[in-house]
């Protein structure tokens, strides 16, 4: 059917042409560089070809280095063409998408020109929803890639149901297995289309689904597809890469490979491999997933939560109520699609009307989420009751599949009233576009309301926050200094800058909710060990081999000048002392104190209990102290805070500086604590170097153009830092007779106060 012509062009250039002006409409709007969460994580490890988080997404590793290969001949930054890489397969999951919504609407539709508007229309809405939308030109690129998977898939099961009966239907369902194998090896989403194949398979045509020729060599491509997870996985950890989360190295192949059954942390047995590493990283261990059964959230907080997701997609940029109003007009679409669909046509529905139902109700009872990161908080006022960020990605396809099916209920709607009028039943209406139709085409302006209304807020392409974070606060550290980092947005875009860009890899950035596990401290040991004769870390720059050297043409100049020592022992004590096995957190039986050094002590509480993690940031301090500068990052004072480091650091930039000496007020330190004393905060201010920092070496301009912080899981955390940076060098500068410069400060913690929802310093 998509090679019948619609004018002078087959449905299917048509539905080309439409893919690429959704991909060019990606491309406008596409992010430069890395942005927060996972993305950096996983364009650094698509470069590298490391393992990001378990389970290690190995096709999206695999697929992005590829295309990594083939457009360095641009000279375009990596996170650009990786980002590209994410626009193109958005684009191409539309395209199948409009050739699958050409088969559905051409089993009822007569008139090819109709099918070809209700096809626009479909994958134009689904194209523009704004969780799609900014999925495909910045955030995490998995999700796109699974997009395609599902898309392709759908448009071949349309296919093989005209094709059911014949040889090269058989064909396409052993294609289709090994698509939903590779696209597992992506990320479990791409599976979501299974329910929906078994119900269609079995009610279509159950003779082809049973027949062993076609179900063994069906399971056995799955299990190809996902072989890659087994192979791939523990070949490139037993490589070391510098990313290697997990660690799944296997001693042999066949261990990788052997079934196996093991128990999660909530005891329940699944079915992994004899492997445990990589049995551990596939069951993902490391973030132990609450079972279903076991509900993180009341259902009604959790469909209330999908529901502010859904309002997002369709006029973000507009006010609360104009939001909703838009909202209840795309549900009112999405509706009246679905029961045109039912109504005319429910072969195939039987597999779209299934999808819909797993890409949406069904997935949020299988996800069970905890409350959402903005909602409930009267309810659940603990931090740990709520999702730690906005988790709408995770319904892309179902966002997708709302937008096509409102506007298979727009072109429903616009046929029904061109038939009105020419008196017929829609399906009756003669070939071609007559003066009815366009005479009723305004009604399909509706399906621009979400490109009109989501451009300001999807539009990522002067969006370089996280990138120059990353820099901020690695230029925030003197040479080969430690810097704890607490998660994901102060640790992810600082890999990115040093393993792509190859900016300050002298600095070890430790990661504290990494510090937990069994394999991330014997990684940072290896990565720190000082050199050997004849060993360089330059030989095999992708992965471990020895500390990295300090590179001044990667530092800020203020460096240049600044006696550098290579450090003589690795930043992680050795094995014999005992690090290695922490498996369990320790209770402090009595009040005591600790010593980190001669000079830095603190007290410990009876009762207080200390992780592993915690516990290993002690070790891998006291052990660096004398050989290393030891920095905390600003954004990670729940990790300094746990020891009451406070009196001991100094502010320097982004990040604080641990000092194992006394501290005196000077020309250069400033105590700010008369000033700030409720401040959980250290309030030793380095003035001389953060100065020259915030004015001279930070990234921050086009952050301070912004009149909105986008994401609103970042918004207090990312600028409250740079305000608090600012608002402290005022004050100090302000303290030694520096009105200018205090002045300066001030005015830009005041645009950072009003991006993160803060109280201005002036007020």
């Amino acid at each position: 059917m998509e090679r019948e012509k619609v004018g002078r062009l087959t449905l299917r250039a048509w539905g080309l042409l439409t893919a690429s002006a959704i991909w060019v409409l990606y491309l406008l709007t596409l992010a430069p560089t890395v942005g927060f969460w996972d993305a950096s994580e996983y364009v650094t490890t698509a470069h590298i070809l490391g393992l990001p988080h378990p389970p290690g997404n190995p096709l999206f590793v695999v697929v992005g280095r590829v295309w990594d290969l083939l457009t360095g001949f641009t000279g375009l930054p990596v996170a650009l063409r990786i980002n590209a890489l994410g626009a193109t397969l958005s684009a191409g999951a539309s395209f199948f998408w409009f050739l699958a919504v050409v088969r559905i609407v051409g089993r009822f539709r007569e008139n090819r020109h109709e099918v070809l508007v209700a096809a626009i229309a479909a994958v134009w809405i689904g194209a523009t929803a704004f969780t799609v939308w900014t999925q495909s030109n910045l955030n995490e690129k998995v999700y796109p890639l699974s997009m395609f998977v599902v898309a392709l898939v759908s448009y071949l099961a349309m296919v093989w149901m005209d094709r059911a009966d014949t040889v090269r239907g058989n064909r396409l369902l052993l294609l289709i297995a090994l698509l939903l194998g590779l696209g597992w090896a992506n990320h479990t989403m791409s599976m979501l289309p299974a329910l929906a194949l078994a119900v269609f398979v079995l009610l279509h045509r159950w003779r082809a689904a049973l027949n062993p020729r076609v179900l063994g060599p069906a399971v056995a491509l799955l299990a190809v597809g996902y072989s890659l997870q087994f192979l791939f996985v523990p070949i490139r950890s037993a490589q070391n890469p510098v990313i290697d989360e997990a660690d799944p190295e296997c001693p042999t192949l066949l261990s990788a490979v052997t079934p196996r059954r093991i128990d999660d942390p909530y005891g329940q047995s699944k079915l992994a491999v004899a492997c445990e590493p990589l049995a551990l990283s596939l069951i993902r261990a490391q973030y132990a997933p609450t079972p279903v059964t076991l509900r993180q959230a009341p259902l009604s907080a959790q469909y209330a939560n999908y529901w502010q997701y859904f309002d997002w997609q369709w006029a973000r940029s507009l006010p609360p109520g104009a939001r909703v109003a838009a909202s209840i007009l795309f549900l009112f679409l999405a509706l009246v699609g679905l029961w045109t669909h039912l109504r005319r046509d429910r072969k195939t529905f039987v597999y779209a009307g299934t999808l819909f139902f797993t890409v949406t109700l069904l997935l949020v009872y299988y996800l069970n989420f905890r409350y959402g990161y903005s909602m409930y908080w009267e309810e659940a006022p603990s931090i740990a009751a709520h999702e730690v960020r906005e988790r709408d990605y995770f319904f892309i396809i179902g966002f997708q599949m709302w937008g096509i099916y409102a506007g298979l209920g727009l072109a429903a709607l616009w046929g029904r009233w061109t038939a009105s009028a020419a008196g017929r039943e829609p399906e009756r209406v003669p070939a071609g576009f007559g003066p009815r139709h366009r005479k009723a085409a305004a009604l399909l302006a509706l399906g621009l309301i979400p490109f009109f209304f989501n451009f300001a807020r999807a539009d990522r392409s002067g969006d370089r926050a996280a990138r120059n974070l990353a820099y901020n606060m690695l230029q925030s550290v003197e040479p080969y200094a430690v810097l704890f980092t607490y998660g994901d947005n102060d640790t992810f875009p600082l890999w990115y800058l040093q393993e792509v860009e190859g900016i300050r890899r002298d600095v070890t950035v430790i990661v504290q909710s990494y510090l937990g596990t069994d394999w991330y401290h014997r990684q940072l040991r290896r990565l720190t060990k000082p050199c050997e004769p004849g060993e360089s870390p330059e030989d095999a720059p992708t992965t471990i081999v020895c500390q990295r050297p300090f590179d001044p043409e990667t530092a800020a100049e203020l460096y240049a000048e600044m006696a550098t020592t290579t450090p003589t022992r690795s930043a992680v004590p050795p094995s014999g002392t005992g690090i290695d096995a922490l498996s369990r957190g320790q209770s402090i039986s009595e009040d005591s104190t600790y010593r980190l050094s001669d000079w830095i002590t603190g007290p410990l509480s009876e009762g207080d209990v200390l992780s592993p993690a915690d516990i290993r940031v002690f070790q891998i301090a006291r052990q660096a102290l004398g050989d290393r500068p030891v920095y905390f990052a600003a954004t990670a004072s729940p990790v300094y805070g746990k020891w009451g480091l406070q009196p001991h650091l100094v502010r320097q930039g982004l990040a604080f500086k641990l000092v194992d000496g006394p501290l005196e007020a000077s020309e250069n330190l400033v105590d700010l604590s008369e000033y700030f004393p409720d401040s959980p905060l250290p309030t030793w201010n380095d003035r001389i170097r953060t100065g020259e920092l915030l004015e001279g070496v930070f990234l921050v301009d086009d952050v301070l153009a912004w009149d909105e912080w986008p994401d609103p899981s970042t918004r207090s955390n990312i600028p409250g830092v740079y305000y608090m940076a600012h608002v402290f060098h005022g004050v100090s500068e302000e303290l030694h007779g520096n009105p200018d410069a205090a002045e300066r400060a001030y005015r830009r913690a005041d645009h950072f106060a009003r991006l993160a929802d803060l109280a201005s310093p002036s007020d």
